[in-house]
């Protein structure tokens, strides 16, 4: 069973982080010690954050208890089921907590039995979250979350809630990774799609390789034969949406229904069937280069600063007691004093550092802003003339206002992420041109407005109705025909030419009443969205200010904590150079001796630090080499061979439930796989586990 494995690096850190605080504490370097301390307090408190994501019915609940290997655990059905995010995280012992929102719009924290959470989470439970819960945190003792993974299962995309879109879509902005969920048995739909692009913009994970992971179940169910064709219809739409190459987004093919049915069995042989091995091999290998990167690279560089700091003040005092003359020593306490001025400086209220660096966030707020304003343009203009000209979403207005809700949450997500990258380039900047080092901020949020409801018919009393028009055309189309006929054919043409005529005349009036629809509802939609275009955009734009203020304050109490920490150095260095001056020769020597022993130790911490950052660097760029092969048994063999690439698969005779195709739902054209009908399926010798055909929301 793989895990992060970065247990040994983060242990090691923390080591190292712990004796670098012990040793500012003894030599009363109290903000170096603060900020070592607040660096390890980060690292033992990082999260890395796995989104389960995807349309209802897909198996995402049933895909998280395999990953835990808890049958179980979270509840599945074969109707929509899951409502509230569902964390799943690692703990001591089990427990379950359900943060719910009270009636004066606080919230509380209640302890519930893990046999509870279905009262909760479940749409048949809990309709309308008439429970008002707003998360559920699960803890669990168990190896594969004890280095912070924390997985999410959201509610599904694309049904006839909304909300669930939007609540899913706006929980992407605080992912690591994403794993979405789709079909073996059939292909990406285009809500599918539409969903996947809102999830690569809120995350940013277009470039990075281990940002996001689709998984496809039901494998076991998909026609052996077939299996090749979906995987690169699959991928090719993969690339398409993401501009990378073919192949570089991972797409793996499991059945969860075979892999509980292994974890069930306690079988000590491999799993060969379930396609799980590789699965969980790529994800986890992901997340150790994603944690590498998110949690242990800034500890490291706070420890490397430390090591600095409390390095300087012991140079200094080894140079000067190895002084030939007085005039070395009054060089060295001038430069000092000369570095303790400007620190004073600069820690003034008054500071032009921080006029500057004021003007270059107004500067940075300004062009987020306009970038802002150009990607929800971009959206209305998507609404204008995608969604509003497709008869599937005129049609459902439940998919409609949760895709609308989604893209304007992903540009939420995206403006978040950039204001993150931006302010983390421009402060660190502004640090080295003063000299002075800096740890990156973390990201924040931006919330939007939340689900849209639309009102399909709102105007429709003001249009004439269908029949007067179909009427008139009928009517028109029969005349005409009447009289072309029997000009011709005599009575009997007219005869025939009428009834010709009508028909003829009846179609062209439903066209033209279906045309009339689609155009009033179309202005109908528009009205709407546009009133709900300005709400939007007033609280993301506020959203984004509320966040670069929090960004700027915080970028000053950071700038000036560096201040106080080098104001600390230089008045060690002070105290160290004077104590020089005072002592004898034999107090010099024996000082000396004492000073070599601490830099010695400080060197070796130092190259602890190197020697980590080089590991984390390694830990960052590992390949996938020595992955699980694809599955090869008697019943998955056929699949693994048709798999290209990460692929694993199996080929067992599929369970009679198929997920209902949902109204509005669009499925591709193309050909792919398609489900058995129940007469086909060939019944189980045992008991069916939780499985894939009894899918969540």
């Amino acid at each position: 069973m793989e895990r992060l494995d970065t247990d040994a690096p983060a242990a090691r850190t923390a080591r190292v982080l712990e004796h670098l605080a012990a040793a500012a504490g003894k030599r009363a370097l109290a903000e170096t010690e603060s900020r070592l301390r607040d660096a390890a307090r980060r690292l033992a408190d990082g999260r890395i954050v796995v989104v389960v994501c995807g349309e209802f019915n897909r198996g995402k609940s049933s895909l998280v208890n395999a990953l835990v290997e808890r049958k179980g655990l979270l509840p599945v059905d074969v109707l929509q089921t899951t409502s509230v995010v569902t964390t799943v995280g690692w703990g001591p012992r089990e427990q379950a907590t359900a943060r719910l929102r009270d009636a004066g719009g606080g919230t509380e924290e209640r302890v519930i039995p893990l046999d509870e959470v279905a009262r909760y989470v479940t749409e048949s439970s809990n309709p309308g979250n008439r429970h008002r819960a707003e998360l559920i945190e699960l803890l669990l003792p168990h190896p594969k979350l004890a280095d912070g993974v924390t997985l999410v299962d959201t509610p599904g995309v694309g049904g006839v809630f909304p909300e669930h879109t939007a609540m899913t879509t706006g929980f992407l902005a605080s992912a690591d990774a994403v794993v979405f969920v789709a079909d073996m048995t059939s292909p990406l739909t285009a809500s599918e799609l539409r969903f996947l692009g809102h999830a690569v913009t809120a995350t940013d994970s277009g470039p990075d390789e281990d940002g996001l992971l689709v998984v496809l179940t039901r494998a076991d169910q998909a026609a052996p034969a077939d299996r090749g064709e979906m995987l690169a219809n699959t991928r090719a739409k993969l690339a398409e949406l993401t501009g990378r190459p073919t192949g570089d987004t991972s797409v793996l093919p499991v059945s969860t229904r075979l892999r509980l049915r292994y974890l069930g069995s306690g079988s000590d042989a491999p799993d060969e069937d379930s396609g799980y091995p590789l699965f969980e091999a790529v994800l986890w290998r992901g997340l150790r280069r994603r944690r590498a990167r998110l949690l242990l690279a800034r500890p490291l560089e706070e420890a490397g600063a430390a090591v600095q700091a409390l390095l300087r003040p012991l140079t200094a005092e080894q140079e000067a007691l190895a002084r030939e003359t007085d005039e070395t020593l009054s060089r060295m306490r001038a430069e000092a004093e000369a570095g303790q001025r400007r620190i004073t400086e600069l820690r003034s209220t008054g500071a032009q550092w921080r006029t500057e660096l004021r003007t270059q966030l107004r500067e940075l707020r300004r062009e987020l802003v306009m970038t802002l304003h150009d990607e929800l343009d971009t959206v209305w203009q998507r609404v204008c003339t995608e969604y509003l000209y497709d008869e599937a979403l005129q049609d459902d207005m439940d998919e409609l206002a949760a895709q609308v809700s989604a893209a304007y949450a992903a540009v939420a997500g995206a403006t978040a992420r950039r204001a993150e990258t931006e302010l983390n380039a421009l402060v660190t900047g502004f640090a080295q041109r003063h000299g002075i080092g800096l740890t990156p901020t973390a990201n924040s949020r931006i919330d939007t407005v939340g689900p849209l409801r639309l009102e399909p018919d709102l105007g429709a009393e003001e249009q004439p109705g269908k029949a007067m028009p179909i009427g008139r055309d009928g009517a028109f189309g029969a005349s005409m025909g009447a009289a072309i006929g029997g000009t011709v054919f005599g009575p009997l043409g007219a005869a025939i030419g009428a009834a010709a005529g009508l028909l003829a005349g009846l179609l062209r009036g439903v066209k033209a009443a279906r045309h009339q629809e689609l155009q009033t509802r179309r202005r109908n939609l528009r009205d709407q969205l546009g009133m709900a275009r300005g709400r939007q955009q007033r609280v993301i734009v506020h959203g984004l200010g509320s966040l670069l203020d929090s960004a700027a304050e915080r970028a000053e109490q950071e700038l000036d904590s560096l201040l106080r920490q080098q104001t600390e150095t230089v008045g060690d260095t002070l105290e160290r150079l004077k104590a020089t001056a005072d002592a004898t020769r034999e107090q010099a020597r024996a000082r000396h001796e004492t000073l070599a022993k601490e830099h010695s130790e400080l060197l070796a911490t130092g190259q602890e630090v190197a020697t980590l950052a080089a590991l984390v660097a390694e830990l960052v760029t590992e390949a996938d080499t020595d992955l699980p092969p694809a599955p090869h048994s008697k019943e998955a063999g056929a699949a693994g061979r048709a798999a290209e690439g990460h692929e694993a698969s199996d080929d067992t005779p599929p369970t009679s439930q198929q997920p209902a195709e949902q109204p509005g739902t669009e499925r591709d054209t193309e050909p792919g796989p398609k489900p058995k009908p129940e007469s086909e399926t060939e019944p189980e010798p045992e008991p069916q586990p939780e499985s894939e055909s009894r899918p969540d929301a």
